[in-house]
């Protein structure tokens, strides 16, 4: 298959090559792995060589990841570019304009992989009555989790995780660190009571 017809049959756009994801010989390999191959499910393919990429070019320049975000946008399955859109707002170096455009999208999944995504980054600096009450809210167990993570939650905040975790598993840990900090607090003041 010649590279014309492998990137016709493909579905690969100039953009692909434009922005580096996609060479003219990986082009032909591709378009032999398909003649030769039992899935002609294209967008497979090219989710592939997406994932190669970005697998090879980490950290994305802020430039390249909306470029590559709008790509999928674009991508003629759009279920193949949702999946290669949330990849690219996994990203920790995911530039704002990028999580902007997902909030703005009116997409369930991008939208909730945006907010997933504010919500890591904002657990980074530190932890506010309103980050935990938001974390909470979103009720992604994930996100609980990193929470959980974090050594200066308060004592109220693991209270609430105990009651209102998204899972059995966060509320047992939850539960857990209360008890220890209790049992730590108990045996500092035994200790205090002998050294007097």
């Amino acid at each position: 298959m010649d590279p014309k017809d492998a990137k016709n049959a493909l579905e690969f756009s100039d953009r692909w090559f434009e922005l580096g994801l996609l060479t003219e010989s990986q082009l032909v390999a591709l378009g032999r792995k398909v003649c030769a191959g039992d899935d002609k499910n294209t967008e497979h393919y090219r989710y592939g060589v997406f994932m190669q990429y970005l697998e090879s070019h980490q950290p994305l320049l802020p430039h390249l990841a909306d470029a590559i975000y709008e790509l999928g946008a674009e991508d003629p399955d759009p279920s193949m570019g949702i999946a290669m859109m949330c990849d690219i707002i996994a990203l920790p170096e995911c530039p704002q304009t990028v999580l902007q455009k997902a909030l703005n999208s009116g997409h369930k999944e991008l939208i909730k992989q945006a907010v997933h995504r504010n919500l890591l980054t904002e657990l980074e600096a530190g932890v506010t009555a309103d980050l935990v009450e938001r974390c909470l809210t979103s009720r992604d167990p994930s996100i609980q989790r990193s929470l959980l993570g974090r050594r200066d939650l308060g004592r109220n905040h693991l209270e609430r995780l105990r009651e209102e975790g998204a899972t059995r598993a966060i509320r047992n840990t939850a539960a857990d660190r209360l008890r220890r900090r209790h049992n730590v607090a108990h045996l500092s003041v035994g200790l205090g009571d002998r050294t007097r």
